[in-house]
């Protein structure tokens, strides 16, 4: 299912189901995949993807494949580290680092949703987005 919010009457950010972690079937797993692409490619009012990927751990084979699929298209993507207050200063700069190589971007930013750290980091990038 994607979910729609409209935000502040102006934009709509859309919550696409996870391709990694969703606890499903196999075959429903592989038609998020179908519904993902449809939507990413098909949608011409997207300005933005945000690719979240869990600070604590390496990006995965799934996030590799899916950060080379959007530069392939040309859909503009940023990663979004979560879960930053679950690890150190010296490991988050790490993971930073990890991320930004592995995933061959340099749009990446840290997020904890407890914290609030990265926020406005985030608001600022998406509102260059939709402008």
């Amino acid at each position: 299912m994607l979910n729609f919010f409209l935000v502040n009457e102006k934009a709509y950010f859309v919550d696409l189901p996870g391709y990694g972690y969703a606890k499903v079937s196999k075959s429903i797993r592989e038609s998020f995949g179908e519904m993902i692409e449809n939507y990413l490619l098909n949608r011409e009012q997207l300005k933005l993807t945000l690719m979240l990927v869990d600070s604590r751990f390496p990006p995965t084979e799934s996030d590799v494949i899916m950060k080379h699929w959007l530069d392939y298209n040309g859909i503009p993507s940023a990663i979004i580290l979560t879960k930053v207050d679950k690890i150190s200063r010296n490991e988050l700069a790490g993971a930073l680092r990890t991320g930004a190589e592995t995933l061959n971007t340099k749009e990446i930013f840290a997020f904890s949703a407890v914290t609030g750290y990265g926020k406005e980091q985030i608001l600022n990038r998406i509102r260059e987005a939709v402008q």
